[in-house]
């Protein structure tokens, strides 16, 4: 039905129209790194796309039941061309964390390549649970 107050439907739309401009302000700073998690069956696959980095600005390791993946690059660099100069320094760092509860730690394999980090998290094989049963006493 066609609504009489001319600003009714409008305003309803403005608060989602404010909220998904400042999601994507918040996003263009997001400085986190992208990650799909896949369930092989077998296994986890974990991607992150990472690109440009060396392998020493990439720390990975496993704490309890928690595994962290850790990036920490400083870039800096210098020109100079006759009363031009110029120089740039920038560092930046962020880091994930997974729980890693049903995984079998001693066999987690982890490869980097193109700026892409992929990671083989197996399944602990399942442990069959031995069941106790009651005995019910049936009375008459």
């Amino acid at each position: 039905m066609f609504s009489m107050v001319p600003f009714g439907r409008r305003s309803r739309r403005l608060p989602d129209i404010y909220g998904r401009n400042f999601d994507r302000l918040f996003d263009m700073f997001d400085s986190g790194m992208s990650t799909d998690i896949v369930d092989q069956g077998d296994c986890f696959e974990l991607t992150s796309e990472l690109p440009g980095l060396d392998k020493d600005d990439i720390k990975i390791t496993i704490d309890d039941n928690y595994l962290s993946i850790d990036v920490d690059r400083k870039d800096e660099r210098e020109e100079k061309k006759e009363n031009y100069v110029l120089q740039e320094r920038r560092s930046y760092n962020y880091s994930r964390r997974f729980d890693i509860q049903g995984i079998d730690k001693d066999k987690i394999k982890a490869k980097y390549k193109n700026g892409i980090l992929k990671l083989e998290l197996p399944k602990l094989e399942d442990v069959k649970e031995e069941k106790d049963y009651l005995d019910i006493e049936f009375e008459d």
